[in-house]
């Protein structure tokens, strides 16, 4: 069995019980915007599908411990410099961390993580996960809606690679388009 197998395997795993949105669904939706935005990329194509499979292992969000990812790296035949690598591309990915990606595989698999947070699907995750804490819907400012004025809608601008580019602006017009329909639904001005 190959490494990306393997890897698979370990994060198939490691989110079988995820309600978040950050679920093998998420993962493998990620891997697969990484293979397209890494197209004619000169990157290290096995470092960037490992990173993308790793990427949620330890979010703080999900309370998992510290540890899982480099464990898993050291139980693979891969090089010591492709396991930092990998390590390295992985703690760039986060929003809320706020860095700046320093190679062009941090810079795709931030792109792809973020578009996977935006348009339908991102929708429908902000909404799993508001439901995974309890969070309110709306008129709470630590609501579900509140979330993408506080985060989502500011994706979109950030992207790194021309295609996540593209693929952004759909999304992003997408959202905005439900959270208009959303707020006349909610004060009751909908036509």
């Amino acid at each position: 069995m190959n490494v990306i197998q393997e890897t698979k395997q370990f994060i198939e795993t490691i989110h079988a019980s995820d309600s978040s949105g950050h679920d093998v669904a998420h993962v493998e939706r990620v891997v697969r915007l990484v293979e397209r935005l890494m197209e004619n990329e000169p990157v290290n194509r096995t470092v960037l599908l490992l990173s993308a499979y790793l990427h949620d292992v330890e979010d703080h969000k999900l309370g998992r411990p510290k540890g899982l990812v480099k464990q898993h790296l050291s139980s693979i035949d891969i090089t010591d410099e492709q396991a930092n690598l990998v390590m390295a591309v992985i703690d760039e990915v986060s929003f809320s961390k706020g860095k700046t990606p320093t190679t062009r595989e941090s810079e795709i698999l931030q792109d792809a993580d973020r578009l996977d947070a935006i348009g339908a699907i991102g929708i429908a995750r902000t909404f799993q996960y508001a439901g995974s804490l309890g969070t309110p819907l709306d008129l709470a400012e630590t609501s579900a809606v509140q979330h993408f004025q506080d985060k989502l809608l500011k994706l979109a601008g950030n992207m790194h690679t021309e295609k996540a580019k593209r693929l952004a602006m759909s999304r992003h017009t997408f959202m905005q388009q439900f959270l208009e329909q959303f707020h006349e639904e909610w004060d009751g001005i909908d036509t």
